[in-house]
């Protein structure tokens, strides 16, 4: 068996829950005037004695990018020191953000679009991974054991099925991908639960869950190791290089700093274009940043997409499906959202 196979505790969770103990947790750090790199002085950014930051980080494919610039040296480049934070889940890394335990962080934008629609303070920087163009390149899938009955989507009425977390991306593009191929009202057909991707295969196999939406690598895991098959790539059923995830700061950050935000972004976008232009080194980086990676697997698993360019109009469609299912009340200004350098004069 794959490391990455390896079951854990199934949980419930959903951002709404979380969302009091961010607020209470954001207050308590911006009123002790406490950030994580405020201890530093502000001086100019200097690669030969970077300023420190730290970037929440999951274990998945689509944050590769983020490994090469630190292992190629593009955010010392840049004057900083970049130390990557693993979490469960995007939902875990706005959390963190917003009480300022992270400087940046690698989130779903449905989860990025809640924090922003109940008022806190953080903006999307930059994109981080898109949806494939097409069903052949495609890099997620909702995957289920090899014998299964489940042939389609509209089998999956009264099933339950995992996401990573609740009430983010995964959650919300799965939901559109059952509207569009017939389910109707699949909030209250289908039965959704919590399972975080490394254990999402095993629960499968064992039968804790009669389906799973996974990213890669492991839908090419449960390919290989798994005796699992895709039904269904909810990313491309949504919409074509639909906007998955964007790296993101606080605005706290983005005031006192836009030089660090800035040279965050630089690095970042130069990482992803490397990404997009090398395919064989992101295989190759893949087991160094993920150590429970199979080499195997890497040579195998669909390559996410990288996109550099980022604008409010990447979330219009996600806003509005968020609002659609009821994860936010209000789409946010999305406007003021998105905080790339050009708007902070950097």
């Amino acid at each position: 068996m794959c490391a990455d196979m390896h079951p854990r505790k199934i949980t419930r969770r959903a951002i709404g829950i979380r969302a009091p103990l961010a607020v209470a947790l954001a207050v308590a750090f911006v009123a002790a005037g406490i950030a994580p790199g405020a201890a530093q002085d502000d001086k100019p950014l200097d690669p030969n004695n970077p300023y420190r930051v730290t970037l929440g980080t999951i274990p998945i494919a689509p944050l590769i990018p983020a490994f090469l610039a630190v292992e190629k040296g593009w955010f010392k480049d840049e004057g900083l020191e970049v130390e990557l934070k693993p979490e469960p889940g995007g939902q875990d890394i706005v959390t963190a953000v917003v009480a300022q335990e992270f400087d940046f962080g690698f989130s779903n934008q449905t989860s990025l679009l809640i924090a922003r629609s109940r008022g806190l303070g953080v903006s999307a920087i930059a994109k981080a991974v898109v949806g494939s163009p097409d069903v052949e390149t495609a890099w997620d899938g909702v995957i289920v054991k090899i014998d299964s009955d489940i042939r389609e989507a509209t089998d999956l009425i009264g099933k339950t099925v995992s996401v990573n977390t609740l009430n983010n991306t995964p959650h919300m593009v799965l939901l559109r991908a059952l509207e569009n191929a017939g389910v109707e009202n699949p909030q209250e057909q289908v039965n959704f639960i919590e399972v975080q991707f490394p254990d999402a295969v095993g629960a499968v196999n064992q039968g804790q869950v009669d389906a799973a939406w996974v990213v890669e690598p492991f839908v090419t895991v449960g390919d290989m190791f798994g005796d699992t098959r895709v039904i269904m790539h909810p990313l491309i059923e949504t919409g074509p290089s639909f906007l998955m995830s964007a790296y993101f700061t606080s605005d706290k950050l983005i005031e006192q700093r836009p030089d660090v935000v800035a040279a965050f972004t630089r690095a970042i976008n130069k990482a992803m274009e490397f990404a997009s232009e090398n395919p064989q080194e992101v295989r190759d980086s893949f087991p160094k940043f993920n150590e429970n990676a199979n080499p195997k697997v890497a040579h195998s698993m669909a390559l996410p997409f990288w996109n550099t360019t980022l604008s409010a109009t990447d979330f219009e469609m996600g806003a509005e499906l968020a609002k659609r299912y009821g994860f936010i009340d209000e789409i946010p200004d999305l406007e003021e959202f998105v905080k790339t350098p050009d708007k902070y004069g950097q």
